[in-house]
């Protein structure tokens, strides 16, 4: 048989190959023939990016990735699924001992809630940042861990981190969950009517998580330094942002608890930066996962929405320690001298009949939500973007 007839054959009963584009011919007996041009870029597709639209056209591939992270997780666990629990369990406990044992440092007081709990203070705000930074930190791998996958067939190379995140989150749904059960068998129902704000919440934290995770996946790549100094930095901003430590302590608060006797109100550090003063609370939510905490506290541990301010009453204690009644002859001069106490740290209070009634605002505003929905969604742009950018090249630097 001919070449031609054969040719024409395959032509006709096989369907046609894309070729790959070849390299420009250098010309006979010119240096370098044969080779690849230097500076030029291998890639398996001359696409890099996609339409949003389109992404639907992928939803298979993203369910399947992130299934496979959910199965391969706790693969071969005896325990399995419960480790996501005793995990942060495990961190609770021993914070609570270094905090409220050894340092005896008060927890948050839930205000309408009255929760005085540093075990649900502490799971509020520690399973939402777990979240968020086991996200970011199990994405830096993926790209690695999906080497042959990238280097033998296109997709969207975002869908791989954006599995990892979506992962993440699914496990983070059912840890809130049974938080919040546990919280409403405590006592504070209102928990259930702000769950809305909850999920509204976490898909904000998502959306941030993904921007980074989208960051230091693809930068992981390039510079392998990245994953080991994120160790540093995501433990040092753990320390920045109120997780296992009350707010007050920071941003001024009621220490203690009001209802007992107990409670008193805690003027916000102060420090001096550049010749001007700043309280510290103000310098920690510049932040943006000190708003998030705080709103996630404000719904699930206070039962309150963000910015709002709730009238705390305060019992006046006497020299002996006990709450003094109105009739009492020491009451006027001690309640007098606690208004004036809490004026100079800042609130406003009066004197009633039962003791002290002070206004006491949430610890995070409506601002302060917005501020992190802005970092979220800039993040997410700035991850995106830059993600697509160098994605291009991940073929040949995997």
């Amino acid at each position: 048989m001919s070449q031609a007839s054969t040719s024409s054959q395959m032509s006709a009963g096989a369907p046609a190959l894309e070729a790959w584009p070849e390299v420009p011919p250098m010309g006979p007996g010119r240096p370098g023939e044969g080779r690849r041009p230097r500076g030029e870029t291998i890639t398996t597709t001359s696409r890099n990016t996609v339409g949003f639209r389109e992404y639907l056209k992928y939803k298979e591939l993203f369910v399947n990735l992130t299934l496979r992270e959910l199965r391969s997780k706790y693969k071969r666990s005896v325990i399995g699924w419960g480790w996501s629990m005793i995990n942060p369990l495990a961190n609770m406990l021993i914070y609570m001992i270094v905090f409220s044992v050894l340092l005896r440092v008060p927890p948050m007081v839930g205000i309408p809630s009255h929760l005085h709990t540093y075990a649900l203070m502490y799971l509020s705000a520690m399973l939402p940042f777990s979240m968020w930074q086991g996200s970011i930190m199990e994405s830096m791998p993926a790209m690695l861990g999906n080497q042959n996958l990238i280097q033998k067939t296109w997709f969207p190379r975002e869908l791989i981190p954006a599995a990892t995140v979506a992962s993440k989150l699914i496990s983070h749904l059912i840890e809130m969950a049974l938080l919040l059960v546990v919280v409403v068998a405590v006592g504070n129902f209102r928990a259930l009517e702000f769950a809305p704000g909850v999920l509204v919440t976490m898909a904000v934290i998502t959306m941030f998580a993904l921007g980074m995770a989208l960051l230091f996946s693809v930068a992981n790549v390039y510079w392998r330094d990245i994953q080991h100094f994120s160790n540093i930095l995501f433990f040092i901003w753990m320390f920045l942002t109120p997780v296992v430590y009350p707010y007050w302590e920071i941003g001024g608060g009621i220490n203690g608890t009001p209802k007992n006797g107990v409670g008193g109100l805690v003027a916000p550090r102060m420090v001096h930066l550049f010749g001007h003063v700043f309280s510290l609370g103000t310098l920690f939510k510049a932040n943006p996962m000190t708003d998030a905490i705080l709103t996630m506290q404000s719904f699930i541990y206070d039962g309150s929405l963000p910015g709002t301010t709730h009238r705390v009453l305060f019992s006046v204690l006497g020299p002996t320690g006990l709450p003094l009644t109105a009739t009492s002859a020491q009451f006027a001069s001690a309640a007098n001298g606690a208004v004036l106490q809490a004026a100079h740290a800042g609130y406003s209070c009066s004197v009633v009949s039962k003791g002290v009634s002070c206004l006491v605002a949430s610890p995070v505003s409506w601002f302060d939500v917005c501020y992190f929905a802005v970092w979220a969604l800039a993040l997410f742009v700035i991850g995106l973007s830059v993600f697509r950018k160098f994605s291009a090249r991940l073929p040949e630097e995997l």
